[in-house]
């Protein structure tokens, strides 16, 4: 059959456009082997934890790193390959040590010609008379935009503090609903990769990854609401590794062991910062939902021997903040410890009030070994508190609670009755999400509680909820 110029001329110019829209596509894949960025954690003074994702689908991948002095990779300082594959969820981490303290560095991932967003680091000081940190918690991507990230990456601090909930495992929180969460609940191993690869798509969130190292801990969202460790694992071990196993792939956080989280991070003589595993350990729930329990299941919460760290972490607890000889011992603990009752009853049993023989044995283990200038930093209630905790009606440390990233507070009713009746609480704000930045010198750490004008779209404001100085005793 003869077949006109016209069909030959046509049959070209679609050639060309398929082949046109292989190439850009291609070259759209091979711009984006790395979509989710980068990340650094667990800062010591020679080393550094690196994080990526690479896009991929063969068995195994190597892929490689570059550290440097300078952005420009004009002076290399470290260099390797790190391996992974379906079995990680093509995440890597890499280890990075023969580094100097206190020192900038610059890092790459790169793979057949492809390189990752450049990210930057810090390693933690020998000796040092200033440093900031910034602490968050509870990021429900459904419930709002990460703003806040892109003012703390703004703020410049020497480290990222987490204190869990940095995935939900559920797709809304209630009627507020700012953006869409197509992967739904997250109850294995692959619903589990999919949500941390979902949050990890927020820019303001990535951003603030690829500039600061982070310190994370887990709270209860990462596998499922108000959990026990102790609990999960009989009825459901399953769901309990899973979640675990997703975590350690995608934060980066240093292994020590199977999913063991607390550690302390020693910032010379200024600061130890005590990273605490709240809910692995934790013994099972007495009440559902947590709040205002009957007082049958209030005095279960009160009984000797209740615990939330478990002996072994408690123990590691304890000695180390006898022990340690920095200025300001922090504690990170993913749910508040300051007290919150109402007529001698706590409010909630999932908080510390919850593990109210434990809690006292902290107290009055800082009160007998005057263990002074102790500051516990908080997550979970998604409202911004400040207080202290007191031993036998003495004051033994400060608390500052952060709101959450993204995630809303609930309205709770009585909440003036609420307020008078705990005089331990000189702060309380429950309108704004936000975050709390620390700055520590030798004579006091100034705490700024950081709200976003608007979560519900992406170009919220930062406000300037209230600043507190501690002075040091």
């Amino acid at each position: 059959m003869h077949r006109r110029p016209f069909d030959r001329n046509l049959r070209w110019i679609i050639g060309i456009w398929l082949a046109c829209l292989f190439w850009s596509a291609g070259l759209l894949a091979a711009e984006n082997l790395f979509p989710y960025g980068v990340a650094s954690g667990d800062p010591q003074t020679n080393a550094v934890l690196l994080w990526t994702r690479v896009e991929s689908v063969q068995p195994v991948v190597r892929v490689r790193y570059e550290v440097a002095s300078d952005p420009d990779f004009r002076q290399p300082v470290a260099s390797g390959e790190a391996e992974t594959g379906p079995a990680r969820d093509y995440t890597l981490k890499a280890d990075v040590s023969g580094l100097s303290p206190a020192t900038t560095y610059y890092y790459r991932w790169s793979l057949e010609g492809n390189k990752s967003p450049v990210g930057q680091t810090k390693t933690l000081p020998e000796r040092t008379n200033r440093f900031r940190i910034a602490v968050v918690s509870c990021q429900h991507y459904g419930a709002g935009y990460y703003t806040a990230y892109r003012y703390i990456a703004q703020d410049a601090p020497d480290l990222l503090v987490h204190l869990g909930d940095w995935i939900y495992e559920n797709p809304t929180y209630g009627s507020v609903v700012a953006r869409p969460d197509p992967v739904g609940v997250a109850d294995d191993l692959p619903s589990y990769r999919a949500k941390h690869r979902l949050y990890r798509t927020d820019p303001d969130f990535q951003q603030a990854l690829r500039s600061i190292p982070v310190a994370a801990i887990w709270d209860d969202h990462e596998v499922q609401n108000d959990y026990s460790g102790k609990g999960l694992l009989f009825y459901n071990p399953a769901r309990l590794r899973a979640a675990y196993q997703a975590y350690f792939e995608y934060v980066p956080i240093r292994a020590q062991g199977e999913f063991r989280i607390f550690r302390s991070l020693r910032i010379g003589d200024l600061c130890e910062l005590f990273l605490t595993d709240g809910r692995q350990y934790r013994d099972e729930d007495i009440w559902h939902p947590a709040f205002f329990p009957p007082r049958d299941a209030a005095a279960e919460a009160l009984a000797p021997g209740r615990s939330m760290l478990g002996a072994v972490q408690r123990k590691w607890l304890l000695e180390g903040l006898a022990r340690s000889r920095a200025l300001w011992k922090l504690i990170g603990s993913g749910d508040m410890m300051m007290d919150l009752r109402m007529n001698g009853l706590p409010i909630s049993v999932d908080q510390w009030d919850g593990f109210a023989w434990e809690k006292e044995q902290i107290l009055g283990h800082l009160a007998r070994e005057k263990i002074a200038n102790v500051l516990v930093l908080s997550g979970d209630t998604h409202i911004f508190s400040f207080g202290e905790l007191r031993f036998q009606g003495k004051p033994v440390a400060k608390e500052a609670g952060t709101a959450g990233i993204s995630s809303p507070s609930a309205r709770v009713e009585r909440s003036k009755e609420i307020q008078e009746a705990n005089p331990q609480i000189f702060f309380t704000e429950r309108d704004h999400r936000g975050y709390v930045l620390l700055d520590l010198s030798e004579e006091a750490i100034e705490v700024s509680f950081y709200g976003i004008s608007t979560v519900l779209e992406p170009n919220g404001e930062r406000v300037l909820l209230k600043r507190v100085r501690i002075p040091r005793s």
